[in-house]
């Protein structure tokens, strides 16, 4: 495995250089987890469906949740009807 380095920038982005996008496949938009370790961090690509898609004009969430969304599911409700029922 060949060490690569990089520069973070000023508004805490990284680039990857050319060859690993290239061998791991790593396209614009690709989602990347970021794990953290006594040694480091580890990025890993998360390859599949995109989790974001337009259905009927509407843009639509296919993915896992990761955590507990009751709380803004609820509020996002309340939101709505409130909104519906103005006058």
């Amino acid at each position: 495995m060949e060490i690569k380095e990089t520069i973070v920038d000023r508004f805490g982005r990284i680039v990857i250089p050319k060859k690993i996008r290239d061998d791991f496949n790593l396209e614009a938009g690709t989602q990347i987890r970021f794990e953290e370790s006594e040694q480091g961090i580890v990025l890993k690509p998360i390859h599949g469906e995109p989790n974001l898609r337009w259905k009927d004009g509407v843009l639509v969430f296919s993915g896992s949740a990761l955590g507990d969304l009751s709380d803004a599911l609820a509020k996002h409700r309340e939101e709505r009807a409130r909104n519906i029922l103005k006058p």
